[in-house]
């Protein structure tokens, strides 16, 4: 009976996972506004995504510094 080995590769942490993953985002082309329907359409999700993303990044961003300017006052 052959014995139970681990992997030959540890799991990523966590840190490694978010570099790996903003080197994906900011490498990653955009998509461009082609001649078919479906290059519109994933154009427009990706623009869609895009302003929903930097929305929540930005509500965020505003919600640590009202939480932080509100713990010194």
């Amino acid at each position: 009976m052959s014995a139970i080995r681990p992997a030959v590769h540890p799991s990523a942490t966590i840190d490694q996972r978010l570099r790996q993953l903003g080197t994906t985002i900011r490498w990653a082309p955009a998509p461009l506004w082609g001649s078919s329907t479906r290059e519109h359409a994933r154009y427009a999700a990706y623009l869609a995504g895009s302003i929903l993303g930097w929305t929540l990044a930005g509500l965020a961003m505003a919600a640590i510094v009202g939480r932080a300017l509100g713990l010194l006052g």
